[in-house]
């Protein structure tokens, strides 16, 4: 594996905006690059979105940038930098040889269930089998579930994607921004997708470790868990949590989740082997709980615990896998999308997720956002993930 510099470069901005030095900045990289732009990434902060629209123009006027996409955020990653507490932006440009970009803006008509597939293949343009692999960045508050995603993977043809929804673009709107070639959106989602000899390898890992034993699902209704193994599954929780020690129950104070299996084939479950989602909602009479998620009678879930020590080292021993899955393959540049609930909040120190990446790739230049939810590709499905990291590594194509 080796990290091939001159491909992407990535500039974190703070307020006040200074068009001078954005303009300075991406005029240098036409030569600090070892050829023509590919396509480029901006991500915002409230305080800087509404300067959104003037920050692509120049980017793409003074760096040669034939395509910029992105979103607002409500923290930002730019190098060895995870921005949580402040306002600004961050760019990434990236040449990428023997490659093009098709980029798209997927309306909020998109998503209507009557014929997704159909309209999701008219948008994202012919010949979908000649796309490796799609960066997506979508609006929580337009199409803020899951349910399109199986018929984005069929219109795809299943192939990987990598991206989260956005956070709103300032402290008292409601709405996010997604970025396409100088355009703001509010609704529906922004999508990438790269063709020729370079190609998105995903990585995903969760912010939390299952707790108690798992349990079938044995009566619910659409994402309302009734019962599980026959009984009440709020029952079963403070069953749970009374089998804890007293240390365990401490941190799972507030910070317990439902982890919904992802291979119902495996003997036995561990961290990472589940698509964990908050408890939305409790009725302490019915002893019912639901989530963002609609259920089937017969699946298995697993409580769960957000817990740093064990994202921590999830997260290290995922890279240390893709590294060597990676062994013979160049990397040019990447892109992460982190759950809000990491950074400071889960580990108490800033940084923590782009240092261990940099301990294991030591020269890659990253960019990324601080997000709602997660896209990542696993076992050959588009997922919404909670609590996790979402790396997309810009590799070559075998």
């Amino acid at each position: 594996m080796s990290v091939l510099t001159g491909h992407s470069v990535v500039k974190y901005f703070s307020l006040p905006f200074n068009e001078v030095e954005i303009e300075d900045w991406a005029k240098a990289q036409r030569e600090a690059l070892a050829g023509p732009v590919t396509f480029g990434q901006l991500f915002t902060t409230a305080g800087c979105s509404h300067r959104s629209k003037e920050i692509m123009e120049i980017v793409q006027i003074y760096a040669h940038v034939p395509t910029l996409i992105g979103c607002s955020a409500s923290g930002l990653i730019a190098g060895h930098q995870e921005i949580e507490n402040e306002a600004g932006c961050c760019i990434a440009l990236y040449h990428l040889p023997g490659t093009q970009a098709r980029a798209i803006h997927l309306p909020l008509d998109t998503f209507e269930p009557t014929d997704r597939v159909t309209k999701i293949r008219a948008t994202i343009g012919p010949h979908p089998e000649h796309v490796n692999a799609w960066t997506l960045f979508a609006s929580s508050e337009s199409i803020g579930n899951e349910a399109w995603l199986p018929d984005w993977d069929r219109a795809t043809e299943h192939r990987t994607t990598i991206g989260g929804f956005a956070c709103a673009a300032t402290d008292d709107a409601h709405e996010s921004e997604l970025y396409l070639n100088g355009v703001v959106h509010t609704d529906g989602a922004v999508a990438l997708g790269l063709e020729g000899a370079v190609t998105i390898e995903p990585l995903i890992s969760q912010g939390c470790r299952p707790v108690g034993s798992p349990w079938k699902i044995t009566q619910a209704q659409d994402n309302v868990i009734h019962q599980i193994g026959n009984r009440p599954i709020l029952e079963v929780l403070r069953d749970t949590l009374e089998g804890m020690s007293q240390q365990e129950q401490q941190k799972a104070s507030g910070n317990v989740f439902i982890g919904l299996v992802l291979d119902e084939y495996k003997a036995s479950f561990g961290a990472g082997d589940f698509l964990v989602r908050n408890l939305a909602a409790i009725d302490p009479k019915t002893g019912a709980v639901a989530i963002a998620t609609p259920l089937r009678i017969g699946q298995n879930l697993q409580f769960q615990i957000r817990d740093a020590s064990t994202a921590s080292s999830d997260f290290e021993l995922h890279l240390k896998l893709k590294a060597a899955e990676l062994a013979d393959r160049t990397i040019y540049g990447s892109c992460l999308c982190d759950c809000i609930g990491r950074g400071t909040s889960l580990y108490g120190v800033p940084d923590h997720d782009v240092s261990m990446i940099h301990e294991i790739y030591p020269d890659l230049p990253i960019i990324g956002l601080f997000c709602n939810g997660e896209f990542a590709t696993s076992q050959n499905r588009t997922l919404l993930h909670g609590y996790a990291a979402s790396l997309g590594l810009f590799v070559e194509r075998c």
